[in-house]
């Protein structure tokens, strides 16, 4: 027999190791060394550094010499109501964490949906089309921007 494995003549159709045509050093692999600086690589979840909602040295780009619109969201928690804003933030998920509002979430990108919060009242811009599957009446925050005034609850 020249195959690894060879059926066996009985009629349960169980297989059978040849070990004559294994060696060991053919299942051995070498370990792959990135070729890039260890203090650069990431080993754990990227969080925003500083306060999502102060704006940078360099600010965005202004559109036509208006400044970047400032959106209120009330954020439904509980029987707890919480009023925050969102104006320089990249993501409305980052924009609730800087103002020290409670939202559970795994991805950050939109594929996971943990973060799925109710939309109650508002608009909403997707910067990337979500891959979790959103009803009508929610949002991923992860992934949003405000178009509007929001009015949200989270579970």
């Amino acid at each position: 027999m020249s195959a690894a494995l060879a059926m066996s003549d009985k009629k349960d159709d169980t297989f059978q190791l040849n070990a004559e045509s294994f060696k060991a050093d053919q299942f051995e692999l070498e370990p792959v060394i990135p070729e890039t600086d260890e203090s650069a690589l990431q080993g754990e979840l990227y969080l925003p550094e500083g306060n999502a909602e102060q704006p940078e040295v360099n600010p965005q780009i202004e559109l036509d010499g208006m400044a970047k619109p400032v959106y209120a969201v009330s954020v439904e928690q509980g029987a707890d109501v919480q009023a925050v804003q969102f104006q320089h933030a990249h993501t409305l998920l980052e924009s609730l964490e800087s103002q020290n509002v409670d939202v559970h979430y795994q991805c950050r990108e939109g594929y996971c949906g943990s973060c799925r919060v109710q939309l109650l009242e508002g608009d909403v811009h997707y910067n990337e089309e979500p891959m979790a599957w959103v009803n009508e009446d929610e949002i991923l925050p992860c992934c949003c921007i405000p178009k509007s005034n929001l009015k949200i609850k989270i579970d």
